[in-house]
């Protein structure tokens, strides 16, 4: 028995659109990743901040 390979029409370009989807997705991740040590590195800012101020509000009340 032979064996017969079929070729859709635009096969190639399913493949391209799947890997361009691929890509597309990782730079997503990253992106998400990114913004998610953005903001926790601000959440340590802030936390340091207040820490801070609440430190001089103490020691200028009497």
């Amino acid at each position: 028995m032979s064996e017969r390979y079929v070729h859709l029409i635009g096969a190639d370009d399913v493949r391209s659109a799947a890997s361009t989807m691929s890509a597309a997705a990782d730079q997503m991740q990253q992106a998400a990743s990114n913004i998610s040590f953005a903001f926790e590195s601000h959440q340590r800012f802030l936390d340091d901040w207040l820490s801070r101020l609440q430190a001089t509000i103490e020691q200028r009340q009497p």
